[in-house]
């Protein structure tokens, strides 16, 4: 008979993504928010700078209130971003007892 060795345990495959699946979730909606908030603002805001015709919301008062009622959702929608990368990383896999078998 033969003395043959018996076959290596299979090692766990990991995970497809780094992020778990509500952090995914939650940073696609804080990209879409971040990115449409974010170009009406920026469309804004370079129209209230470009525009000088002496109105009420015309020229930096547009801009103003653009950045106002638009950078807050845009900031939110980042903050969704970052804290999604931050607390929905997946943990490691534990490492095997049998480290010495």
């Amino acid at each position: 008979m033969s003395d043959a060795a018996p076959p290596p345990a299979p090692v766990p495959r990991p995970p497809a993504s780094r992020y778990a699946g509500w952090a995914i979730v939650v940073m696609i909606f804080g990209w879409l928010i971040a990115v449409t908030t974010g170009l009406c603002t920026g469309t804004f805001v370079i129209a209230g700078l470009s525009d000088n015709s002496g109105g009420e919301l015309s020229g930096p008062g547009l801009a103003e209130l653009a950045l106002m009622l638009g950078g807050i959702p845009c900031l939110v929608g980042i903050a969704m971003i970052l804290a999604a990368r931050k607390w929905g990383k997946r943990k490691p896999p534990p490492p095997s007892p049998n480290v010495f078998s």
